[in-house]
Formats: structure tokens, sequence, C-alpha cells
């Protein structure tokens, strides 16, 4: 990015309490030999911790601090409402961008111009699915698939009139305040699909996040309970009642499987989660708590 050029991309990470993470992240766009983008990094934490960290970078990736109240969707939102890219993305502080990342989406939205929205995959460190493990490789979004194609370090979007129109919900994801602790992406990317833009899941392409999942012993029982409270929400939200009893009979009888397998650990958590989508689907409007909880996911 030179001058005053508007960037080809805007990346928005929302960032609390990490800063050796983050830092993978920030060399990871600095080993993309792509200039065109603008890093907008929304600092929620309470110190200077995140300042020290950019000015290791100042000189190699083109970005800009600001800072935010406590919350994901809030942090997101405020740069999002700055974000000067032809496209958007939302990378996590966890997260890292695979070589050649940049360089190959901008030339993916070029040839696919009835697209708004590319998911890439998500790996771990061993290159094993670590967020949107759907079965297909491609196919484009629908709400069948929905929670199964996003995942909020993995989407880009065309910064149009039409996105401004949508925002991060609030009171779901970390640091809400809320109970309910995740879909905060998926309930944005709906959004956007209700006002008419079209989505695409690609894994030929995929960032790096660790693993955490029901199966991958990296959570407790009350954050999954959490994560699927924030499932339940954003089905309820949208009227998708056929796909809520679907992925409630789905955690069940994923508990059942790994019981069978011995996994009595893992199997906890899938009925947590289930009672989680149970309780987050019925729950009435929710009610913000006291900030202070844990902001990482």
């Amino acid at each position: 990015m030179r001058g005053d050029t508007l960037p080809r991309f805007s990346l928005v990470v929302a960032t609390y309490g990490r800063t050796d993470e983050l830092r993978v992240l920030l060399h990871s766009l600095v080993r993309q030999n792509y200039p065109d983008y603008e890093l907008i990094v929304v600092d929620q934490n309470r110190d200077d911790r995140i300042a020290v960290l950019l000015s290791e970078f100042a000189n190699r990736v083109p970005y800009r601090h600001i800072v935010s109240p406590p919350g994901a969707s809030r942090a997101r939102n405020a740069g999002f409402m700055q974000a000067r890219g032809e496209i958007v993305a939302f990378p996590d502080d966890d997260c890292w961008y695979t070589d050649g990342l940049l360089a190959n989406v901008d030339q993916w939205f070029r040839t696919h111009e009835k697209y708004d929205i590319l998911a890439v995959g998500a790996i771990d460190e061993e290159g094993i699915a670590s967020g949107n493990r759907w079965i297909q490789s491609s196919c484009d979004l629908r709400p069948i698939n929905i929670f199964r194609t996003t995942f909020c370090s993995s989407l880009f979007l065309r910064n149009t009139p039409v996105a401004r129109e949508a925002a991060f919900d609030e009171t779901i994801g970390p640091g809400a305040g809320t109970s309910f602790g995740c879909g905060d992406e998926t309930d944005f990317i709906l959004q956007l699909m209700e006002l008419g833009f079209r989505g695409r899941f690609d894994r030929t392409w995929s960032i790096g996040h660790p693993r955490r999942d029901m199966l991958s012993s990296q959570i407790v029982q009350e954050r999954a309970v959490s994560y699927g409270r924030g499932m339940g929400r954003v089905l309820r939200k949208h009227s998708l009642y056929s796909l809520w009893l679907m992925l409630a009979a789905y955690d069940l009888a994923r508990a059942v499987l790994v019981t069978l397998r011995g996994k009595i650990a893992a199997a906890g958590l899938c009925f947590a989660h289930c009672r989680g989508i149970l309780g987050g689907f019925t729950a009435g409007q929710p009610r913000v708590m006291k900030l202070g909880q844990e902001l990482n996911t």
C-alpha cells in the first residue's frame, strides 16, 4: 500500500491478553510478500503491551492501532468501521496466515465476481483441520453448512455499502458479558447472506489456527456449554429450527460414539455442548453481565 491509494485488504484483528500469538500472526504477514493491505489492530488491553509489540514491526507491517472496550464483537465492529480495503478479513490474534494466502485470495475474488464472501480452510500446526471441518472441500455457503464452513479467521468479504448494513452482534462471542460464547461470525455471515451476499467455502487455501473443539481436550465443560449456547442463540435468531434439531442430535450421537470408544471426557464435552445448544435456543433476550471474564478464544 502506497500513498493515499486505498488498500486491497483490511485485516481487522481484535486482541486481548496475547502477545506471543499476535507476534506469530505479524510474522506471517511479513512473509506474505504482499504489500497491498492495512492491518487494523483493535486493542482491548489496559496496558501498552500491544503498542510495544507493534513497534517491532513498524517498518514491516502497515498497521493502525486503535482501542476498544472489551468484547470481540465490539472490537471487530470498531475495526470494521475504519476498514478502507476492498476486501475485509477478521483474523484472530492467535491465528497465522499461510504463505501466499493474500495473493491467492486476491486472485480468487478477481475471478469470482459473483461471490462476495470466501471462507478458506483452517489447519493447526500439524496441518490437521482445526476450524471449519465440513465434509466437502468446496461448496457454496448455505444455512445447512454455515456452522461447519465459517470460521472467523478464515473469512474474507467484499467491503461494499451493503456489507455495512450488517454488524457483529455484541451480545454474542468472547467477552460479550453474556452466556453466548461463540457464533458471532456465523451470525454476521448469515446477516450478509440475508442481505443478498453470496459465499463460497474453498479448502484450497487455509489459515493457521490451534485446534480447540470438543474432541481435542483443549476446552472445559463450562466453555463447551458457552459455545453451544452461542450456537443455539444464532440458530434461534435466524429461525433455523430444523438445523437446531439436527445439530443437537449430532452432538448426542457423537457423545454416544466417543463413549463407546472409551473417551469419557470427550463425551462429557459433547453432552455439554448439546445442553448449550438447547439452552441457547430457548433463552430469552441476553442479559449482559459485568465485564471481567476471559476474552480469549
